[in-house]
């Protein structure tokens, strides 16, 4: 049986699914605003910032522990998720994005991990999942209505 785990949030601004689709495409800069990563490598980069789809490269997250990854699922400015293969599981974290007015846009970032080691995964990651999806998700939200993490400016493109 899968194990999802997800956090939903409003951002504000029109421009929002432009510029969060911006930085999502941006896997090298991931570690900016993603708690728990160190260091994102791409095998092409040139592939990642012109279609990201089918990109490819290796995520080191803070504790040490280094992953493949393949971006996949990619429709512009709506949702983009990427594949990591576990051991005995896949996990596929993605961001679904839709504006919903002018005001703004609803996002949801999460991860649905499957395979016959998804009981294991869900005792090692679930305790962690919520408090990391809560900080991720806040700092998206700075990132793409004022441009700023943690009281930091970062720059984002559109």
């Amino acid at each position: 049986m899968p194990y999802d785990q997800f956090k939903s949030i409003r951002i504000l601004g029109q421009a929002a699914p432009q510029r969060l689709f911006s930085v999502l495409r941006d896997a090298e800069r991931w570690p900016v605003w993603d708690v728990d990563l160190s260091k994102v490598v791409l095998a092409d980069r040139a592939k990642t910032s012109a279609d990201p789809e089918g990109a490819q490269g290796k995520l080191t997250m803070k504790a040490g522990s280094t992953f493949d990854f393949t971006i996949r699922n990619v429709q512009r400015d709506q949702y983009l998720s990427y594949l990591t293969r576990l051991p005995g599981a896949d996990a596929d974290w993605y961001w679904d994005f839709k504006q919903q007015d002018e005001q703004g846009l609803d996002l949801k970032m999460g991860v649905r991990i499957t395979g016959p080691a998804t009981f294991v995964w869900r005792l090692v990651l679930g305790p962690f999942l919520p408090a990391a999806f809560e900080k991720c998700t806040a700092n998206l939200k700075t990132l793409v209505e004022e441009g700023k993490v943690d009281g930091e400016a970062v720059e984002v493109g559109v």
